[in-house]
């Protein structure tokens, strides 16, 4: 095209008798109306260019914010980077795209003012001018586009910067959720897997009101029960679920238990008067302690 344009303002010119210096001269502006011409378009096309690279770089982060894996060129160079990271680059590349179309600016109206002054009087050359400014007229067109996609850009990449606080202030509330919950979780099996007990002797489980005695005739034949209220502070609290062995305080001495428990969870069971010797190994924590939490041993 370029070609074409020189050919035709030669061909002008000859046709006009112009001497030859002249027409060298003309050549020369001409060829230089061209190199600016081309030289705004390569400004213009790697604008575009460079906004459709911040374009996909968006996309990607945007990808990256809902958990979407992105491909491409763009996508490789930029995983090792987090979503705000790569915001930050995005921010500082528009920037830079902002400073380089002010700056195409002031070289279209430069450019703009070279080719005047080559032209000067010359009416061929005044008319190369004239398309030299509609050239002009489209490239404005084209950076006031970009403008606007600037603006778009800014636009969006705040609207990131808010997803991205509001995701942070909801990952906050999650983890205190979550570790509310641990610990709640914690806390109610702690609670489900403590159970209490007590060994001793009858006359002292009496004193202490932890057990009390009901039915007989005349004091004979009593039954010792566990009394209603009774209290932890009274008693020895272990974890149902690591705790298997329960030891007696005087190995010569026989026990028997007065509360619920299912005797059958026991390694040994008690003899026909219900009486332990040895220590109590449990075999299955949940059956034996289903029935009660607090377990009485009395000293027989």
């Amino acid at each position: 095209m370029r070609k074409l344009t020189l050919v035709a303002a030669l061909f002008a010119l000859t046709a006009c008798d112009k001497s030859k210096p002249e027409l060298e001269k003309t050549l020369v502006q001409v060829q230089q109306i061209s190199a600016e011409k081309d030289s705004l378009l390569k400004d213009v096309m790697q604008t575009s260019q460079f906004i459709a690279d911040v374009n996909t770089q968006l996309a990607q982060v945007k990808n990256r914010n809902v958990g979407k894996p992105t491909q491409g060129k763009l996508g490789e160079m930029e995983s090792n980077l987090t979503p705000a990271q790569q915001r930050d680059a995005i921010k500082v590349k528009v920037k830079e795209l902002t400073d380089r179309l002010n700056e195409s600016e002031s070289r279209l109206s430069a450019s703009r003012k070279r080719v005047a002054d080559l032209a000067g009087n010359n009416s061929g050359m005044t008319k190369q001018l004239a398309a030299f400014d509609s050239t002009i007229t489209a490239f404005k067109a084209i950076m006031d586009n970009q403008k606007t996609e600037i603006a778009t850009l800014t636009e969006q990449i705040n609207g990131l910067q808010a997803e991205n606080q509001g995701l942070k202030v909801e990952k906050t509330t999650l983890i205190a959720d979550k570790t509310q919950l641990i610990t709640e979780k914690s806390n109610l099996t702690a609670e489900r897997n403590t159970v209490y007990y007590i060994i001793g002797t009858k006359g002292d489980l009496l004193k202490r009101n932890i057990i009390t005695q009901t039915g007989g005739m005349l004091g004979i034949g009593k039954t010792q029960v566990a009394s209603r209220d009774l209290n932890v502070a009274d008693f020895t609290a272990i974890d149902k679920a690591s705790v298997s062995e329960i030891a007696f305080p005087n190995a010569d001495k026989a026990y028997r238990i007065i509360t619920r428990q299912d005797v059958g969870a026991l390694q040994t069971a008690p003899d026909k008067g219900g009486r332990i010797k040895g220590g109590l190994k449990i075999t299955d924590s949940e059956k034996f302690w289903a029935a009660s939490k607090f377990l009485i041993l009395i000293e027989q």
